[in-house]
């Protein structure tokens, strides 16, 4: 490998490399002071303008004034009429209709004048506006009415007043107000309320004597009013309230509450667009300084693009890697040189990797077993025998998910938690998986895998080593059936049932007891004797096929050997065990017909016994089948009786009772 014998870099070489950060560098500090500069005038404007709609009081105090001036007007016309009584004159009713008939002035300024009697007015008659309902000896009027009235002191006799209606929605001094502020202001809405709430000025008629409160706009500011006990402070107060700016100013002289409400965005509008124009000129101020740095700094830096459209061709194999390289001064110089030594580098050593290459493909193509190379647990590499065992075409496993190509059948985590622990203590991995192959069946195969370490010692590839174990686990599969049962009838032996039958007695923690059924066929040597093994042979899978039909799928039925059988039962308590056995008991009756001489029959004597956790041993449950077995034997055959642990015999039950171990002698 060759080697550089001069200085990679002097100072003033290191001086020139900054060129591009001192770019980068500078477009970055015109574009942080311009937005700093212009954070902080947007942010002063922002205030500024908060602070001048606050201090204006969006106009409510101006309106309250003008609303209270208008009120006391109307009330002191109605006072000046109410002084104009006759007095000593009674309040009759031809009186009444002659005064009114002259208060032009009245009738001008309210939407209707009438003369009461104080007591049909459903509040105390005072100098200020009330909020009230339509009165019931009136005139048919609106839904509402601001009502201000007078009493007719000179009148004599039962008090009367003179009152003035406002109607709610009329037109009227009220909704001249709505009007006027929604022509001055269009965006800013206002509301006027009484005391308790209720909307007496909207710009929405549809809103009037509804609660103010129900305004979602307004309800901040309502609850805040309410939360202080609703004052009726002549001082207003303006808020910024969300996205609205609310403004509250009380009436003088009324119970009367002026809301002023305008949306910030609005507000804003012009400010907003002015800064915005602001915004938008610092940026491009900036991006116009940024410009000017990187074309500088890009004509210095064109010696670089030759060099990097030069290296883009090192790959190219048509390209003679010692040629074509710019020769120029500085960094660029020596970095050309590098790269020019790298290209030689990478030529001379290409045709070595395509040579491994190749092979390794052959290897692949042709290994007598299924070999795939995984990285990060994707397939990277598969060879053509696992492709075909698999039943994919060539290619078609490449970035397949190497954990979906295990069956479900088993816990994909558990077998991928194995091979992890193999790898990490240095070992290989070696097991039987079932693999899925492409049309969803599965193929059992001998798995092997090994990790691949990186030069760090990191292992994220693996080579695996497949080879299909269908024979075999066929062979094995079937040796261990050969092992556990009958191979006449094809159930469990005597062998496997033993073990079945200690490890339900061994079981400590159970609950529920089982049974166990122990049967031997009645007169089946006879069968044997007279009519030939093989009659005796089909009648013992006659016999076998009644006990599995019987009984449940996870319950164990074995031929223990000639003519006895034994059946256990899981969960099953003696009442239900002696059902079962009764039930076979009359099955074997009715299919116990040999068929070639059907003079020829069996019965079953049976013994039940009950395994509870008084069973301390195998033993004791096989000495009570051997006690039951011998009772029903004794009570004359085609029997079912039961035994009870530590008795000295069996005790019968009833015809349907316990378990049977040992014959009558008659071989199968």
């Amino acid at each position: 490998m060759a080697t550089f014998s001069k200085p990679f870099r002097s100072n003033a070489a290191a001086l020139r490399s900054l060129k591009t950060r001192l770019a980068v560098a500078g477009a970055l500090l015109i574009a942080l002071s311009v937005s700093a500069t212009v954070a902080y005038s947007v942010r002063e404007a922002q205030s500024y303008t908060e602070q001048s709609i606050l201090d204006s009081n969006l106009g409510a105090a101006r309106i309250a004034a003008t609303l209270s001036s208008s009120v006391i007007e109307h009330q002191r016309a109605l006072t000046a009429a109410a002084r104009s009584w006759p007095v000593g004159e009674p309040a009759d009713a031809g009186r009444i209709q002659s005064f009114l008939d002259k208060q032009d002035v009245l009738r001008a300024l309210f939407d209707h004048v009438e003369v009461l009697r104080a007591s049909v007015l459903p509040i105390r008659v005072t100098t200020g506006p009330v909020v009230t309902p339509p009165i019931a000896d009136a005139e048919t009027r609106g839904a509402a009415d601001v009502l201000l009235a007078c009493p007719l002191s000179n009148s004599g006799g039962t008090p009367v007043v003179l009152a003035g209606a406002l109607h709610l929605g009329a037109d009227n001094f009220l909704s001249h107000i709505a009007r006027a502020t929604q022509t001055d202001d269009p965006d800013v809405q206002t509301i006027i309320a009484d005391a308790q709430g209720r909307v007496l000025v909207h710009a929405d008629a549809g809103r009037l004597m509804s609660e103010v409160g129900d305004d979602p706009t307004l309800k901040p500011a309502v609850d805040r009013w309410r939360r202080q006990g609703t004052p009726m402070e002549p001082a207003p107060w303006t808020g910024h309230l969300g996205d609205r700016f609310v403004a509250m100013a009380a009436v003088p002289g009324t119970d009367w509450m002026v809301f002023r409400v305008a949306s910030a965005d609005v507000l804003f509008g012009k400010a907003t667009r002015s800064m915005a124009r602001t915004v938008v000129l610092a940026g491009a101020v900036g991006l116009a300084g940024a410009a000017a740095i990187f074309g500088v700094t890009a004509w210095f830096l064109l010696p670089m693009s030759r060099l990097r459209k030069r290296a883009l061709l090192a790959l190219d194999r048509s390209q003679p890697p010692g040629e074509g390289w710019p020769d120029a001064n500085g960094e660029v110089g020596e970095l050309s040189v590098v790269l020019k030594h790298v290209s030689e580098q990478l030529a001379s050593t290409r045709d070595d990797i395509e040579s491994s290459l190749q092979k390794m493909q052959a290897v692949l193509a042709h290994a007598p077993v299924g070999i795939a190379f995984t990285d990060d647990e994707h397939v990277e590499l598969a060879g053509n025998q696992l492709e075909q065992l698999l039943g994919y075409d060539a290619g078609e496993l490449a970035g397949a998910p190497w954990q979906e190509l295990v069956s479900p059948e088993i816990s994909r985590d558990g077998a991928r938690d194995a091979a992890e622990a193999a790898f990490h203590d240095g070992q290989v991995f070696e097991t039987e998986l079932p693999l899925l192959r492409r049309d969803g069946s599965t193929l059992w195969a001998h798995v092997q895998g090994a990790a691949i370490h990186d030069r760090h010692g990191a292992a994220r590839r693996m080579i695996w080593i497949v080879s299909d174990a269908t024979d075999a686990r066929r062979q094995r599969e079937k040796l261990e059936w050969s092992a556990t049962h009958d191979p006449l009838t094809e159930l469990v032996n005597r062998r496997e049932f033993d073990q079945r039958l200690n490890k339900v007695v061994s079981d400590r923690r159970r609950r529920d007891p089982s049974g166990a059924l122990f049967i031997d066929l009645d007169h089946f040597k006879q069968v044997n004797d007279r009519a030939g093994h093989a009659a005796g042979d089909a009648l013992l899978r006659r016999i076998a096929q009644v006990l599995r039909d019987r009984t449940r799928e996870e319950d164990t039925v074995a031929r223990l050997g000639g003519d006895e059988f034994a059946v256990l039962l899981y969960g099953c308590p003696l009442g239900q065990a002696l059902t079962i056995a009764e039930q076979i008991r009359e099955q074997v009756e009715i299919h116990g017909i040999c068929e070639t001489d059907p003079s020829l029959r069996v019965t079953a004597s049976i013994g039940v016994v009950e395994i509870d956790l008084a069973h301390r041993s195998l033993a004791e449950v096989l000495e009570a089948a051997d006690q039951a077995c011998y009772a029903a034997k004794h009570a004359g055959r085609n029997a079912v009786r039961h035994a009870i642990l530590g008795a000295a015999g069996a005790r019968s039950a009833s015809p349907g009772a316990e378990a049977l171990r040992g014959g009558d002698g008659e071989a199968g």
